[in-house]
């Protein structure tokens, strides 16, 4: 079985996303098991980006994005076991910052990024789609967790919903900036960025897997005006949806053009 790095890259963006998410409730009255059950969401994509690419693929042990991510591990125990949400909080920051230093060591492989500027940009394209996909599929169950616990505030989705619509904001200016910078490169592959292939699956990733989903947003921060979880979290499931359909479609592009787009 082969394993390639746009496998790695996926896992790495989904650990960081839900581990950031989780970085802004860690005090949230949502009981152990809901800790316990994300973290774990966010842990085992991270275990497949350390262990795979050493084991399926020929990278060394010593990769840098291999050792980050079994350092990330590290504070696992303390994300979901029985601890002060002080500990929790600081374990999410470890994993979330190492996850993080993971996924940009793995964007710094790609041959085709080059420059100071291009591995900035690259680096923050690939961290935003992660934010993207983890932060709104942690608000899509924080969402369901009203039902168990209707005590809940609404304030606690709201935030994680406002959290989404600016990273999906800052999602579209990174593919924008993106394509400015490298339009000499996109244009000039074998299927041309702004040619049938490439349009249609750049509008894929742009109109289904941003546009929709912030008009979710603001739909979501709509219901929750008026303080209808059930709404929201309902909007919320569609967005999840497109935000993967988003992902899939920004890694079909990276596949074809070596780009985070």
């Amino acid at each position: 079985m082969a394993w390639g790095t746009l496998g790695t890259q996926f896992c790495l963006e989904l650990a960081f996303g839900v581990f950031l998410g989780l970085t802004l409730i860690p005090r949230a009255p949502l009981g152990l098991f809901f800790f316990r059950m994300m973290g774990t969401t966010a842990v085992l994509p991270l275990i497949v980006a350390a262990l795979l690419p050493p084991l399926y693929s020929g990278a060394s042990w010593t990769n840098p994005a291999t050792v980050l991510a079994l350092v990330a591990l590290l504070a696992f125990p303390f994300v979901v076991g029985p601890v002060k949400s002080s500990k929790r909080f600081w374990a999410l920051v470890w994993s979330t910052l190492c996850a993080g230093a993971a996924l940009v060591a793995t964007v710094w492989t790609l041959p085709a990024v080059e420059g100071a500027v291009g591995l900035t940009v690259a680096s923050l394209s690939a961290m935003a789609t992660g934010v993207v996909a983890g932060g709104v599929g942690l608000a899509m169950v924080v969402g369901h967790w009203y039902l168990t616990v209707p005590s809940l505030p609404v304030s606690l989705l709201s935030r994680l919903n406002r959290f989404t619509a600016l990273s999906m904001a800052g999602s579209a200016l990174l593919v924008g900036l993106t394509c400015f910078l490298y339009s000499e490169s996109l244009q000039s592959a074998d299927a041309p960025l702004l040619g049938p292939w490439g349009l249609f699956y750049l509008g894929a990733r742009v109109v289904v897997g941003i546009v929709l989903p912030l008009l979710f947003a603001w739909m979501t921060a709509g219901s929750l005006a008026y303080q209808n979880t059930r709404s929201a979290t309902g909007i919320l499931y569609a967005s999840t949806v497109h935000v993967l359909i988003g992902t899939a479609a920004s890694l079909s592009l990276q596949d074809s053009y070596g780009i985070p787009l």
